[in-house]
């Protein structure tokens, strides 16, 4: 397997620095497909570039999916790169040549262009391969073009859609296909997958980083979600469930240790974007792009919003706004432990590994601090005493604002007062990180199925219990209603303290149609003084929090910024201008012409 993923990886180093526009590749890639492909192992060639293009990265070695949480309510990325354009909406600029949708786009037709081309150039060598062996290697590439088509249709609306190799002039003359009939073509194409992988006799999980039946149900039902067919997303999650192949790991942040993710007890995690161990590039810097400045060899531009902070209940299992265990002046306390396990806050210690080797008295080789926003102080721990120094110079102090540099912890071009912890696995070395980027895990099909089943009308022991099973591994107490809109806000903010930082949320704020709610307001953070906190926000009919004018001056709002996204035309993102400009039959997105 080393050999197969540095093959696969370097590939897709190799595809990533082609060219931007999707189909320039295309006359290229389609020619070798008249002769290749004769046998099983250069279909597995095949399928390894597939895979290869799967591998989604926005610059500086961020995992794809989780620069795009940046552009959701849950998180924010520094004053001004792409991901904060596209957050502020008429505030920002979000201009159509943004490079988070521009990137967005290139990766998901690259990944279906190369599986086109397989599915296409496999057909020739069929007579000399096991029909077995064949139905599993269809069966991938089928869920892997899947998988970039789902990802575009949430991000754009209606896709160019296309299942075989383009010559030019085809590509001169294709226009969009209506999103239902896409699902549809992929819903035939998830079924197919589903029983080639049975043909094949595929286990559960076929190897750390690839797909498989469960994820073939999985993307079947995230597409059922998009367009709102409860029936069939029910339906595929609960054969999953009914497999008896996957169950949640008892342990929740094993699930982001790359440790945790090669044993991946009970098969939680069913498609992980992964990184090979046996050559040094590429790594994940998602944990160096992460730590706080009071670190040392920090980059930090990705952190968590006060959005997301305060959608995690009490300990009671009730809101923060209904909770008599909440305490605005210590926020961090009797809280769902996701939101320790995900974010750090005031008070908590940090434990990074920043070098190579010990640089003592403060690294050995692990670096630990006490995150501090509230004083021009850095905790550090002393390896050679035993005990915490205190040293000056904390550029995430909040009074840091005097000084040049801006983007630490609560800078104004940087984060609200948190700083992400998920992800963070002091086993590796920051900068040469290798822990996967998770894609789809089993207890996303459980909330899938819970939430499905409350919209059918369909509020029985199996929705509760899917819910619950999620909550209980993180210790939360069991939910008990049955109101159907009890239930619907509970599912929807599982779903945001789950898999925050995990990249659903744009796609799941918008096929509840609360993206131009959520992503509009001002961006504010923690209490400026702990001594006099700001009060504690109202929830809105939606679940999302809601913050006065008093509770605003009182909080850090250092960014100056305000989210602005009333205008409808951001419910979906716009096509880049390069691919209209080639084909006038691909009309723009309502709003962008």
């Amino acid at each position: 397997m080393k050999k197969i993923s540095s093959i696969l990886m370097l590939t897709a180093l190799l595809g990533l620095a082609g060219c931007s526009k999707f189909l320039d590749r295309q006359p290229l890639d389609s020619s070798s497909s008249a002769t290749f492909m004769q046998s099983e192992q250069e279909m597995n060639l095949a399928l390894n570039g597939v895979y290869a293009a799967a591998f989604w990265q926005f610059p500086n070695n961020t995992p794809l999916l989780f620069a795009i949480e940046s552009s959701t309510d849950l998180a924010i990325k520094r004053t001004g790169n792409a991901e904060d354009q596209v957050a502020m909406g008429d505030g920002g600029p979000f201009l159509i040549g943004n490079t988070l949708p521009g990137h967005s786009w290139t990766q998901a037709y690259r990944l279906v262009s190369r599986a086109n081309i397989m599915l296409d150039g496999m057909t020739k060598g069929k007579d000399n391969v096991a029909p077995a062996s064949y139905a599993r290697l269809r069966a991938e590439a089928l869920v892997l073009r899947a998988w970039a088509y789902y990802h575009l249709i949430g991000w754009f609306g209606d896709p160019v859609f296309y299942t075989k190799p383009l010559d030019p002039t085809e590509y001169e003359t294709i226009s969009r296909t209506p999103t239902a009939t896409a699902v549809a073509s992929l819903y035939r194409d998830l079924d197919e997958a589903a029983a080639g992988f049975d043909a094949g006799g595929s286990q559960p999980i076929i190897a750390y980083g690839r797909v498989n039946k469960g994820v073939a149900l999985g993307l079947k039902a995230r597409l059922a979600m998009l367009i709102k067919d409860y029936a069939t997303a029910k339906a595929a999650t609960q054969s999953v469930i009914s497999s008896n192949g996957y169950g949640l790991n008892p342990r929740y942040t094993d699930l982001f240790m790359l440790a945790g993710q090669r044993s991946n007890v009970n098969r939680e995690l069913m498609f992980v974007q992964t990184y090979p161990t046996d050559v040094l590039n590429p790594q994940n810097f998602l944990i160096v792009l992460t730590i706080p400045r009071q670190v040392g060899t920090s980059q930090s531009s990705h952190f968590p919003s006060q959005q997301l902070v305060d959608l995690y209940e009490t300990r009671d299992g009730n809101r923060i706004d209904r909770s008599s265990l909440y305490s605005a002046a210590a926020p961090s306390a009797n809280r769902d432990p996701r939101l320790r396990w995900t974010v750090y806050m005031q008070g908590d210690t940090m434990v990074h590994n920043t070098a190579l080797a010990p640089s003592l008295p403060y690294v050995q080789p692990k670096e630990r601090t006490i995150f501090n926003i509230y004083s021009n102080v850095i905790f550090k721990f002393n390896w050679n005493t035993g005990v915490y120094d205190s040293r000056p110079n904390n550029i995430d102090w909040i009074g840091y604002l005097v000084f040049p540099w801006f983007a630490g912890a609560t800078g104004s071009s940087g984060g609200v007062g948190y700083v992400w912890r998920k992800y963070i696995d002091s086993t590796q070395y920051s900068w040469d990180t290798k822990t996967g980027y998770i894609n789809m895990r089993y207890a996303e099909i459980l909330l899938t199925y819970a939430e499905a089943k409350i919209e059918l009308g369909e509020i029985d022991g199996t929705v509760w219990n899917a819910i619950n099973a999620v909550r209980a591994r993180a210790g939360m107490p069991a939910i008990t209603t049955a109101n159907a809109a009890e239930l619907r806000e509970i599912v929807r903010r599982e779903r945001a303290v789950e898999f925050a930082g995990e990249g659903l949320r744009l796609i799941d704020l918008r096929r509840w149609d609360l993206y131009n709610k959520a992503m509009t307001m001002p961006v504010v953070g923690v209490s400026l003084n702990p001594a006099d906190p700001a009060e504690t926000p109202s929830f809105n009919a939606d679940g999302l929090p809601v913050y006065s004018a008093a509770s605003i001056a009182k909080r850090l709002k250092t960014r100056a910024q305000t989210r602005v996204n009333t205008n409808t035309r951001y419910k979906l993102w716009p096509i880049p201008q390069g691919e209209i400009d080639k084909n006038k039959n691909i009309i723009q997105n309502p709003g962008w012409q």
